[in-house]
């Protein structure tokens, strides 16, 4: 059971100690009906029950104090567990290779991260009852085996077979969980993508409708999917409960017919069966749930798997990041040879490269060509975010390696076309109050937004806007390298003028690194250098107009 492999193997509680209360609380409920059933009994003697009273209220003190601190303890380590299973994700996530969180998408993490880990967590207490229940089934089994075997024999044959039938129907209901959860995660990237292009879904009533009827084929999959299991899980119920009915009927009309003996222990016997409805109920209800839950655990582990098979080779570990000193930030000079990458299959396969090129600290470069030529790749190669398939990319002549990959990044700050802005300033230490004044100014949005602690007073702005903000807050981390991916496509003729002829002279001057994809060929001659794209290769670079 995954959800067991999942919980024991991050336990810190003593297992032994858990097991030993929860073993207790089973038998001190277990003995309350021994003593009650005794007390009952011998009623008619007019005996003195001052021992019975007694036994009675230190089981009951035994009872409370053990069942309170399996509850206390389970739902505090399952927090525990699952608080540290989400910050382990969330870690792994952080250092997984951008191909690797593509490839596994964001449906599929958005779902286990969030929903999976809720999923445990309400799960908690069902766990806790379902165990807490086979404690007390297994005391109250030990006592009608002090009444009458064959009463003990009868009960494990009927609560063997119903276990039996019970897993095997729940197996299936597993299956159809797995099923609807994979519905849901195609679910979550169909939202995502509504909601990333409402604007062109509320453009398009086609469009529209074909993304409704997808939603809805989805959808209406998963309810399927959950029904049949939750339908499985329902005839289990049922059948759980007629077993116990059947159990009963034996106890009453058959066995009392095949042993003379079981006659004067019939009442106690029916009693403790009846008092076995409550903990036989306790683990049926608590199956669905955990069954669920389990579901939830072993796509929690898949997706660790996933992300442990995409993790980022060689790269400093967490705790060693912010001591390790950025060794390239002092370059002259980044050169890539014979740097290529290729993607997809067959027909599919699209390569960019082999590219050789050498960036000078200080210069501006443009990046141009037709869409799908490569340029957002390439990019995305030259920062270390897409691993070369092979080539090299030196600093200084020095080998960038695996190892070094993460402080060769550092040097970088993008502004990317499918940018995400921040509402926090997350990495800039020391704020300059009168730059950042300044540099929002320039951009042109001090009446919209303005800095608040590390903090943007507003992030809700239009494209434009939002991009203007981005460029602020990248040229306050103080990068030596910036990389705007059209960074001027949403803006307006007048800021897009300035940010050629005001913007990346003033980067210029203060020696930062431009590399710049741009379509602006108004603009072209504010660069140092172009370099053109075509089909993923390099077919010119120009420097102020001579093509070399």
């Amino acid at each position: 059971m995954r959800l067991t492999e999942l919980l024991v193997r991050d336990a810190r509680t003593s297992l032994q100690r858990l097991g030993l209360m929860a073993l207790l609380a089973g038998a001190a409920s277990t003995g309350i009906l021994a003593i009650v059933n005794s007390a009952a009994a011998s009623q008619t003697g007019h005996s003195n029950h001052l021992v019975a009273v007694a036994l009675y209220g230190i089981a009951l003190l035994v009872y409370i104090f053990s069942q309170r601190y399996v509850l206390q303890t389970t739902t505090d380590e399952v927090e525990r567990i699952v608080d540290e299973r989400r910050r382990s994700l969330i870690r792994k996530l952080a250092d997984c290779e951008l191909l690797g969180v593509e490839k596994i998408g964001h449906g599929a993490i958005f779902s286990a991260i969030n929903t999976d880990t809720q999923t445990i967590s309400q799960t908690a207490g069902s766990l806790i009852l379902g165990v807490q229940a086979v404690m007390m089934i297994f005391w109250t089994t030990i006592y009608i085996a002090t009444l009458s075997l064959p009463a003990l024999a009868l009960v494990i044959v009927v609560l063997l077979v119903a276990a039996r039938l019970y897993r095997m129907r729940g197996e299936r209901a597993s299956i159809d969980l797995r099923r609807a959860h994979d519905e849901v995660v195609a679910l979550h990237e169909m939202v995502e993508g509504l909601l990333a292009g409402f604007k062109e879904v509320k453009l398009s009533s086609r469009r529209a409708a074909e993304l409704l009827q997808d939603a809805v084929m989805v959808s209406g999959r998963t309810a399927f999917f959950r029904s049949l299991a939750q339908r499985a899980l329902g005839v289990n119920f049922v059948f759980s409960q007629v077993a116990i009915f059947i159990l009963l009927g034996t106890l009453v009309f058959i066995l009392p017919a095949l042993s003379t003996s079981f006659a004067d222990s019939t009442v106690k016997v029916l009693t403790a069966v009846l008092f076995l409805v409550g903990p036989v109920s306790g683990v049926i209800s608590a199956a669905p749930q955990i069954t669920v839950a389990n579901a939830a655990a072993e796509n929690l582990l898949k997706l660790e798997k996933l992300f442990d098979e995409n993790v980022e080779k060689g790269i400093v570990a967490e705790d060693k990041r912010e001591t390790v000193a950025p060794v390239f930030s002092d370059f002259s000079t980044i050169d890539l040879r014979h740097l290529t990458f290729a993607r997809g299959e067959g027909s599919e396969r699209f390569v960019v490269g082999p590219i050789d090129l050498s960036i000078r600290r200080g210069e501006t470069l443009f990046i141009t060509g037709g869409n799908g030529s490569g340029k957002t790749t390439f990019i995305k190669m030259l920062t270390g975010l897409y691993p070369a398939d092979s080539g090299e990319i030196l600093v200084d002549g020095r080998l960038v390696g695996r190892a070094d990959m993460q402080r060769y990044r550092d040097i970088f700050g993008a502004v990317f076309s499918d940018f995400h802005l921040f509402p926090t300033l997350y990495g800039v230490e020391r704020i300059d109050r009168e730059r950042a004044a300044s540099l929002i100014d320039e951009m042109e949005v001090e009446n919209k937004a303005h800095l608040d602690g590390r903090r943007f007073s507003t992030v809700d702005l239009s494209t434009g806007q939002r991009k203007r903000l981005a460029l602020v807050a990248t040229q306050l981390e103080n990068p030596p390298i910036m990389v705007l991916d059209e960074w001027a496509a949403d803006q307006d003729p007048h800021f897009r003028a300035k940010f050629y002829q005001l913007v990346l002279p003033r980067l210029r001057a203060a020696g930062i690194t431009v590399i710049a994809i741009t379509h602006d060929d108004k603009y072209f001659h504010h660069a140092d250098r172009r370099l053109h794209l075509e089909d993923g290769r390099v077919t010119s670079i120009s420097s102020k107009g001579a093509a070399t």
